[in-house]
């Protein structure tokens, strides 16, 4: 097959990526540089019309929205276990609950805390206010679920966990004080000892390096 995936390095295409490499597809990856336009370009438009990544090509055909990609990657590989409860209906649709939330929810949620001026035309630091108490308040019921598992759903590894870990480190660089969930650090650390993961992470780098992307500092907590 002929399989492309549009993404961006930090970006939350990075959990796209880690599902190709899950997966083990071989596909090619196109930066589209959200930085210097290269999103909004005509040509990029005619991918993505709301000029956004990730997007996934396979076979010419277009698949847009994180969350659909993902769905679409699960059922096609279900061997790879993106998602659990493909024998159960029920658990099943509560996983695609969790991702869909990881999307829906959490997602704007961080970004409100690293970039509060794309929800407002005025002073953004209510909005960044708010997200940081939304967030909290997200993180102290999530870090229950963690208390005894190792994993979002268990023992069980699943791509959930990657876009709650994107979604953690999206809250860090705006500012958020992580280091006051140790449980996010070591969730962390299970991650990045995957192979899969590492290979994702690493492919970002290397885009960063070619592309020569200097990405936004951290800003202070607070």
């Amino acid at each position: 097959m002929d399989i492309v995936l549009y993404f961006f390095p930090k970006a939350c295409s990075r959990v796209t990526m880690t599902a190709l490499e899950k997966i083990g597809l071989d596909y090619r990856g196109e930066v589209i540089n959200i930085f210097d336009g290269q999103s909004k370009s005509p040509e990029y438009l005619k991918v993505h019309p709301d000029g956004k990544v990730p997007a996934l090509s396979v076979n010419g055909e277009v698949i847009t929205e994180n969350v659909s990609i993902l769905l679409y990657l699960a059922r096609a590989y279900p061997e790879a276990g993106l998602l659990p409860g493909a024998d159960n209906p029920v658990a099943q649709a509560q996983a695609i609950s969790d991702l869909i939330w990881c999307g829906g929810t959490l997602h704007p949620l961080v970004r409100q805390i690293r970039m509060p001026i794309r929800f407002t035309d005025g002073d953004p630091s209510g909005v960044r206010e708010k997200g940081m108490e939304s967030v909290t308040a997200v993180f102290e019921r999530v870090g229950q679920r963690f208390e005894s598992q190792p994993w979002w759903f268990g023992d069980q590894w699943s791509i959930v966990d990657v876009y709650f870990a994107w979604a953690c480190g999206i809250a860090e660089s705006g500012g958020f004080p992580i280091m006051e969930y140790p449980w996010i650090a070591e969730h962390r650390s299970r991650l990045e000892a995957l192979q899969y993961y590492s290979r994702a992470l690493a492919k970002e780098d290397a885009a960063l390096e070619k592309y020569n992307i200097v990405m936004p500092p951290p800003m202070k907590p607070g």
